[in-house]
């Protein structure tokens, strides 16, 4: 029985420049045999029509720029409306007081300043499996 790779959409919003951390995480995540597909700049719509083309397990987007909020509010919203149950996580210069309004949204798990790109690999190998399990059965 062979294991499907786990198939991770990553983007940045608008005109997000900070790429350096999205780049190490996704070798990281290449290096965990994990499936990267790279969407650069997108909105929130362009972002889950990509993940419904791609199949993805897994939405990763990085905001360092402030638009956190708003664009992560827009991208649950058309995920719901498109009935997904993709799980999502974000990282980059998030304020801490902005977490619990990113979780009261849906948003599975932030990643700051600091966090290690191995924290990112095990957490969305982790969230994938078990989504994977949810969808089964």
């Amino acid at each position: 029985m062979s294991v499907e790779k786990v198939r991770v959409l990553i983007g940045r919003f608008t005109l997000d420049g900070h790429d350096r951390g999205i780049f190490t995480v996704m070798n990281a995540l290449k290096k965990a045999g994990m499936e990267v597909i790279y969407v650069h700049f997108n909105n929130p719509l362009e972002i889950v029509n990509s993940a419904i083309q791609e199949g993805v397990d897994v939405i990763g987007l990085t905001s360092s720029m402030g638009e956190h909020l708003l664009e992560c509010s827009v991208l649950m919203e058309e995920l719901r409306k498109s009935e997904l149950d993709i799980p999502v996580i974000v990282g980059g210069v998030i304020p801490t007081s902005d977490l619990p309004k990113l979780t009261e949204m849906g948003i599975k798990k932030v990643f700051g300043p600091g966090s290690k790109p191995e924290e990112a690999v095990s957490f969305i190998s982790q969230i994938s499996l078990k989504n994977r399990q949810t969808r089964k059965g």
